[in-house]
């Protein structure tokens, strides 16, 4: 049960809600705008739960997968909305090298290390802090040695809803030894709020994608997208070739290759049913689109309905996946003292 809503200012309120099985209070928070977009956070993986944004005629709807049942969070296996970290999406046989040794990590995902391991960031309560206006800022210290990585790490995380319906994350991170970070939010977006993804329309502003093994890691290729199944330089439904690939679609594109932090155009998402529409800006070098090829029905959304196979669909903007393996990627190492930055601006519309 939720605790009497707390009004912190005009754009933000906060709630309690009980879970079974966390001793404390899930801490979550609104942010509101004057279009009635309303976007939900939670202290628990900094995640984001919930986002209602209006359709071409003026209704609202959730556009992410939430589950109905709060204790799924503690069992969130498909990472649903959490910030992932300290390393997003896959490092090959759970190790990299670093000065002369080797750092080993726990496996989560066959022999690979997947999206900080089975204790990553996004299992974790961070302290949050809001305002001003419409944002809340989370914070986490991740201790040396913790989940297998190396140095001490401060990271912060704050989301921020602006009156243009465009809702900033802006990630921040410090270590005090040599170590990798690589930051992202995992939320799922239905922009129907119900129903499959197969006819949204995507966009994605990449000529390359990175060639991956059997286990879904980097090979260290770059590959052109002519006459491919994840050609979607144009606009195109994700149901038209996705049968065409083994799984479905779970690769990551390349929209930029020097690892320029510049904020660009990375994706943009359409629902023409509904009219709603997401644009993608980052200053990643690339985004991992991941079509829920693993939702199996066996939780379900806030209304009752299955979270079923492709139900949900991922734009994970991050560094390149395995980075600390290939050299001849851009760098995700972050120097004792140095400060990470990434920032990344999800645009809502309709029309």
């Amino acid at each position: 049960m939720a605790s009497v809503e707390t009004s912190l200012n005009s754009a933000v309120a906060r709630l309690q809600l009980a879970v079974e099985g966390l001793e404390e209070p899930l801490q979550v928070f609104t942010l509101g705008n004057c279009r009635g977009t309303q976007v939900q956070l939670a202290d628990l993986g900094a995640s984001l739960l919930s986002v209602h944004t209006a359709d071409r005629d003026g209704r609202h709807g959730n556009i992410l997968l939430t589950y109905g049942e709060p204790r799924n969070w503690l069992d969130n296996n498909w990472f649903l909305g959490v910030t992932v970290g300290r390393v997003a999406n896959r490092i090959g046989r759970a190790r990299f090298p670093l000065g002369e040794g080797e750092v080993q990590l726990p496996a989560n995902d066959g022999e690979n290390h997947l999206h900080g391991g089975p204790e990553g960031l996004g299992t974790r309560r961070w302290a949050a802090s809001p305002g001003p206006g419409a944002a809340v800022t989370f914070r986490c210290e991740s201790a040396d040695g913790d989940g297998g990585y190396p140095g001490r790490v401060e990271a912060e995380l704050t989301y921020r809803l602006s009156e243009e319906d465009e809702l900033t994350l802006e990630y921040r991170a410090r270590s005090d030894r040599r170590t990798p970070i690589s930051l992202t939010n995992h939320a799922y977006w239905n922009l129907a709020a119900g129903g499959s993804i197969l006819d949204h329309e995507l966009q994605i502003n990449a000529a390359q994608y990175l060639e991956l093994d059997s286990g879904l890691i980097p090979t260290g290729e770059l590959l052109d997208l002519d006459s491919t199944p994840l050609d979607f330089r144009r606009r195109k439904p994700i149901g038209r070739d996705i049968d065409r690939l083994p799984g479905g679609y779970d690769n990551y594109w390349v929209v930029e290759r020097t690892g320029d932090k510049a904020l660009k155009s990375i994706a943009s998402l359409r629902d023409p049913l509904s009219g709603r529409c997401l644009d993608v800006i980052s200053s990643e070098p690339g985004v991992q689109f991941y079509s829920g090829n693993f939702l199996d029905g066996s939780r379900n959304r806030e209304d009752g309905s299955p979270m079923a196979h492709r139900s949900g669909l991922c734009l994970e903007t991050h560094g390149f996946p395995d980075a600390p393996n290939h050299s001849e990627f851009p760098s995700i190492m972050l120097e004792a003292g140095e400060e990470y930055r990434q920032t990344t601006i999800y645009k809502f519309s309709a029309k």
